[in-house]
């Protein structure tokens, strides 16, 4: 190991769970456009859902699918690996 450097932290490692670094901030920078004026004023209308105006239902909705987006990508990384919280099943003879 060269001077200066260190290794990472347990868990940080290429083999670590969880989602990619890069799905993360395309998630992060996707919330942050979903939720500013220009997309929001799209929704600003006097159209109701089931009585509830529509921008409420669009601001749900687009947590909502922030949410499962974000649930996908932590599911899809960590599919192959063996679960921390579960032994390892034994071999058959």
């Amino acid at each position: 190991m060269s001077p200066g450097r260190t290794e990472p932290p347990e868990g940080r490692g290429p083999d670590r769970q969880g989602p990619d670094r890069q799905a993360l901030i395309a998630l992060a920078a996707l919330g942050m456009l979903a939720f500013n004026f220009p997309l929001l004023a799209v929704w600003d209308s006097e159209t109701t859902v089931f009585g509830v105006p529509l921008l409420p239902v669009a601001l749900f909705a687009i947590w909502g699918a922030l949410i499962a987006a974000l649930a996908f990508a932590s599911e899809r990384r960590g599919h192959n690996a063996a679960s921390p919280l579960l032994p390892a099943e034994p071999d058959e003879p």
